[in-house]
């Protein structure tokens, strides 16, 4: 019987009125997407609204609360200004940083190349003014210089003479009588080599001593261009040094400027930094200009603020601001019905569920009723088994109990008809 109850009721909540009930609930969702998609634009158009107004002419501004707006709102603007400036400052410095320090590469690059060449030429500037200091006449003030070379080239003589000695004695013997002087021979021609060497580290050595001396005053011709070009390529590595030395100042005076804006380490990040200070900034001042904006709308500041264009936005965000309204009384009505139809529905289930519980207690009162009487047999028969212990009257057989009556009666069931009991 129960169970029957129960399925009664799932067959009842299967007929309820769903797809209707989603309909009005997705248009809801709906309405309520277009309201928040209105209310942004009213939003946004408050925020020009106040970015128009701190452009406009303010002169007959009277209202404070506004002026507060727009003056903080200046003050923001500044602190923006000025860090976009500090941005434009540290990357302005960090190019020239840059710059300068591959423009001193370069000049180093030039000066070894430079003194690469200045080097390459202090042989030939060696010979060429040994030669000339051989045939001055005064050279005690340069005999320093050549000094090793003087002291080579006596050596190399003395060698060629051994050498051409053995060369004579050997002419005058045969051939077998010869041999033991050809030794000798290349050892001398072996030293005559290495001393030849020697001799052109030397060049290059008083090469380099000369061209930083007042040598060239005795030269001439060739070695004269010799002696300038190399000059020539000293002056220029002294030059580029000089200007090394003044980008280095440069980019020195480009750090300190870096290091008070606190960008010397990282710049980049500095910057990312300054970037987002600058962004927050931007949103505090949207902010502003939405409340300078929303003030002018609720207050009618229209005669205080000469902006044409301002008008037509009032007219924008009121109409704006009717829709709204009309679509959220829309949205009411749907929730009201809804919340009637759900209303009535639970006011209808919980009758049906009284009915049901008024029912059971019926049915219950007369299960009572059948256990009463069952319990009135038995004790009667308790009675007549207690006589018959004590001899008072003989045993007997307990007479059967009476069938059970039907418990459930389904309304409308006056012709004594009850349907199959539930399993």
């Amino acid at each position: 019987m129960l169970a029957y109850l129960l399925r009664t009721r799932r067959r009842a909540e299967t007929l309820r009125p769903g797809p209707i009930m989603d309909a009005r609930k997705k248009e809801i969702e709906h309405l309520d997407g277009e309201v928040r998609r209105l209310e942004h634009q009213i939003t946004a158009e408050c925020v020009e609204i106040g970015r128009r107004i701190a452009g406009a002419d303010l002169t007959g501004v009277r209202n404070s609360e506004l002026r507060k707006y727009l003056s903080s709102s200046e003050t923001l603007r500044r602190a923006t200004d000025s860090a976009r400036a500090d941005i434009d400052r540290i990357r302005a410095l960090t190019r020239e940083v840059h710059a300068r320090a591959q423009e001193i590469d370069d000049n180093n690059h030039r000066k070894d190349q430079l003194q690469r060449e200045r080097h390459s030429r202090f042989v030939e500037l060696g010979a060429g003014t040994y030669t000339v200091f051989k045939a001055m006449t005064d050279r005690d003030a340069w005999r320093p210089t050549f000094e090793e070379v003087l002291k080579l080239d006596l050596e190399i003589d003395r060698r060629h003479d051994e050498l051409r000695a053995l060369e004579a004695e050997e002419a005058g013997k045969g051939f077998f009588k010869s041999l033991p002087l050809k030794p000798r021979k290349l050892m001398l021609r072996g030293d005559i080599s290495r001393l030849d060497r020697e001799k052109t580290t030397a060049y290059e050595q008083a090469g380099a001593k000369i061209a930083e001396g007042q040598f060239i005053r005795h030269t001439e011709g060739q070695l004269r261009q010799v002696f300038e070009g190399v000059q020539e390529r000293q002056r220029a590595i002294e030059s580029l040094g000089a200007e090394n030395d003044r980008k280095v100042e440069e980019i020195e005076r480009c750090r300190a400027d870096l290091k008070r804006l606190e960008a010397d380490e990282r710049p980049e990040e500095k910057v990312r930094d300054i970037e987002k200070r600058i962004e927050g900034m931007l949103k505090e001042l949207d902010v502003i200009f939405c409340w300078a904006g929303q003030l002018y709308l609720e207050r009618d500041l229209r005669s205080e603020v000469a902006e044409d264009g301002l008008h037509a936005k009032y007219e924008i965000v009121s109409g704006l601001r009717e829709s709204i309204r009309k679509k959220r009384q829309q949205v009411d009505r749907l929730k009201a019905e809804i919340e009637i139809e759900e209303i009535t529905r639970k006011e209808r289930d919980r009758r049906a569920r009284r009915k049901q519980i008024e029912e059971e207690m019926r049915i219950k009162e007369r299960q009572i009723g059948v256990i009463d009487i069952e319990i009135n047999l038995g004790l009667r028969r308790l009675e007549e088994l207690k006589r018959v212990l004590t001899g008072e009257a003989p045993y007997t057989d307990a007479l059967p109990l009476p069938p059970q009556p039907d418990l459930y009666t389904p309304p409308g069931a006056s012709d004594g008809s009850r349907p199959k009991p539930a399993p």
